[in-house]
């Protein structure tokens, strides 16, 4: 049977949907150019010394893309991202970077970490490399120009810097890490230490000093430890002296016995 279709009349015919194509803005030489939404080709877009002569590329996916040497002189590239790129030598002069984001692709680095100086935390130091047809311009911490030097504290600060050409200003996101500065985990070496116990479970208490004194009996003699300044001193009990000589003419010194009982006077 067939069915004639006259005007009036609504006919409806079904087909699969296909996926939408993405957007490319160059495509020349091996360099292709898409847009954001559509991501970067794999590996980044390979451009390294193209001329783009003024191509509209308007939030183009330049991520991870290698634009060293590369012509974007008059180029209309707002709202393009630049992270990570490589645009050593690159033109911008008249580009139109509106929007931009040249978050680390090499005019400033994306993370910058420093060990704290103190409890206050650590400066940090900073100098943009702009390629030509961009200028530096202020970066801040919620809109308070920070300058280069500025002690950040101990943790995670985020810095946006702006940059701009003569077609509007673009941006780049630093991420600031400060570390805390390690603390000393060896405690100094004592100048003396405690003699060893029998039980074994018994830990002396008792801090290092900066003078000691030590002293040991032993055969009556003495040692002093000062400030690391020995001295002995020995002491010995003096003979007593008896009259009279031995064989060789010279005087005998006896020990007096302790046992032996005093004499009287005369005896």
């Amino acid at each position: 049977m067939i069915v004639a279709v006259t005007l009036g009349t609504l006919a409806l015919v079904t087909a699969p949907a296909t996926a939408a194509n993405a957007e490319v803005f160059y495509d020349e030489g091996g360099c292709v150019v898409q847009q954001v939404t559509d991501g970067a080709p794999a590996g980044g877009s390979q451009c390294a010394g193209v001329d783009f002569g003024g191509t509209s590329m308007g939030q183009a996916a330049f991520m991870g893309a290698n634009l060293a040497g590369a012509n974007l002189s008059g180029s209309k590239l707002q709202a393009a991202n630049f992270t990570g790129a490589n645009i050593e030598g690159a033109n911008f002069t008249d580009a139109q970077v509106d929007g931009a984001d040249f978050t680390d692709a090499g005019i400033l680095p994306g993370t910058i970490t420093a060990e704290a100086t103190d409890a206050n935390g650590a400066p940090i130091n900073f100098a943009p490399v702009v390629p030509a047809g961009l200028t530096a311009g202020d970066c801040m911490i919620v809109d308070v120009p920070v300058a280069s030097g500025t002690v950040f504290p101990i943790g995670d600060s985020g810095m946006v810097c702006k940059f701009s050409s003569s077609n509007g200003t673009a941006i780049a996101v630093v991420k600031i890490q400060v570390t805390p500065h390690p603390e000393a985990t060896e405690a100094p070496t004592p100048l003396f230490t405690d003699e060893p116990t029998t039980t074994g479970t018994t830990a002396s208490t008792r801090q290092p000093t900066d003078w000691g004194l030590v002293a040991a009996a032993g055969g009556g003699a003495v040692v002093v430890l000062a400030l690391g300044v020995a001295a002995m001193v020995i002491s010995r009990r003096r003979p007593a002296i008896v009259a009279g000589e031995d064989g060789a003419g010279e005087e005998s010194a006896v020990e007096p016995d302790d046992d032996e009982e005093p004499k009287a006077p005369g005896a």
